[in-house]
């Protein structure tokens, strides 16, 4: 195939808002990877069936490296691949110090230790939601504001920083927004996480930001940029895209009304539904997940070659809907047996960090939500929803609610 820009195709080979998978795209897998060309960068390999994502995902001959200081593939201006001293683009051993260090303040048990401190500020806002009435719009009264509480309190920062924080985030990660909106946001933000993290060095406290600080394995610790980068990644990672599951994960619940039904009446499905629902939901944009690089020549389940040092975009939630993985993958079903595991938030060594956390979140608000509105309706048409033009994850703008 050819390598000339000029003569591969586009991607994305077609754009959406909402939450729907075009069939164009789940007939790239009855072809090989193929190489093409993303608005930004220079040429990429698309690969879109479950067996070849996992792999570039999972395989360590695919990794950061190759990519620093290179043109990396992108839907917009702004490259951020290119910094090495971000966890997300260091490779083994730096990655493996850097994530070992960091996972002392996301095991699973200290994330379960935040459930009731979650699930306090959950009913709190369904307080909220509910007080509004009919209507009431789950995406502004909920959905954005659980995850960025939970961030903010993580990291410490106070109540009234939240709206400060939350605006920078929308810019840096606004599909509209310029390249002076995102330097200035990335500034400001950086500026505030490097703030608390000197407040935490000289008085800690109780969050997960002071284990961060504090963490260390004989002499050594986490440097103070490793922190900053870390405190960044929690708030462009740990709040839009728990905040695009939570609306996501009601809007197909109601779209799919009898799933809603079936674990309301059945709530031992409660963990096979999340995994399913995280699987069958594409969240991002895409052309939006991480970008791998090939140290050598690697040759991928489906057969096909990838060279040394050349760009491969995993499409993991095409690959997530691979009937070779998951029979009849187009329906949502919570009684697969024995099903893989799904890649909506990566996998191997740079599968997302705050998985747990922002599981527990749609766990806590679903079980929730179940609990206190059993009959559930959305005000207005499910295909009606209004879904953001603006954001790189796939989000509803408003999704208004009655009970």
């Amino acid at each position: 195939m050819t390598s000339d820009p000029n003569e591969l195709p586009t991607y994305p080979i077609i754009s959406n808002d909402d939450i729907s998978l075009d069939p164009r795209y789940l007939e790239l897998q009855k072809d090989l990877p193929f190489k093409a060309q993303m608005p930004h960068g220079e040429p990429i390999w698309i690969v879109t069936r479950y067996a070849d994502a996992k792999s570039v995902y999972g395989d360590r001959k695919f990794g950061k490296g190759p990519g620093i200081g290179r043109d990396t593939p992108r839907m917009h201006g702004m490259d951020i691949g290119t910094d090495p001293s971000r966890l997300d683009n260091m490779d083994p051993p730096n990655h493996t110090r850097v994530r070992r260090l960091a996972s002392a303040a996301f095991t699973p048990a200290k994330i379960r230790d935040m459930t009731g401190w979650i699930q306090g500020m959950t009913d709190e806002l369904l307080d909220g939601l509910e007080a509004q009435g009919k209507g009431a719009d789950f995406m502004e009264l909920f959905a954005w504001k659980l995850p960025l509480r939970v961030v903010a309190g993580i990291l410490g920062a106070a109540d009234e920083q939240i709206p400060f924080l939350k605006h920078n985030v929308d810019l840096m990660t606004g599909v509209t927004s310029t390249m002076d909106e995102r330097i200035g946001a990335y500034t400001a933000l950086s500026g505030a996480v490097g703030t608390l993290i000197d407040e935490r060095r000289h008085a800690p406290k109780d969050d997960l930001l002071s284990v961060l600080v504090q963490a260390r394995e004989d002499d050594d610790r986490l440097s103070e940029q490793e922190l900053l980068n870390i405190g960044m990644t929690l708030f462009l990672g740990g709040f839009e895209t728990t905040a695009a599951q939570l609306g996501s994960t009601i809007w197909t619940l109601m779209k799919h009304r009898d799933r809603w039904e079936e674990l309301r009446d059945e709530r031992d499905l409660m963990d096979a539904a999340l995994e399913e629902l995280w699987r069958w939901i594409p969240s991002f944009r895409h052309g939006a997940p991480m970008i791998r690089w090939a140290f050598e020549d690697v040759e991928l389940p489906s057969g096909q070659v990838i060279p040394a040092n050349e760009p491969v975009l995993a499409e993991h939630q095409v690959a997530n809907r691979d009937e070779t993985a998951f029979p009849h993958a187009q329906e949502i079903d919570f009684h697969r047996s024995d099903p893989n595991p799904h890649l909506a938030l990566a996998w191997g060594s740079h599968r997302c960090m705050g998985a747990h956390l922002a599981n527990l979140e749609v766990e806590i608000t679903l079980a929730s939500v179940l609990d206190r509105f059993p009959n559930l309706e959305l005000t207005v048409d499910p295909d009606d929803v209004k879904w953001s033009p603006s954001t790189f994850l796939r989000s509803c703008s408003e999704l208004p609610v009655t009970w």
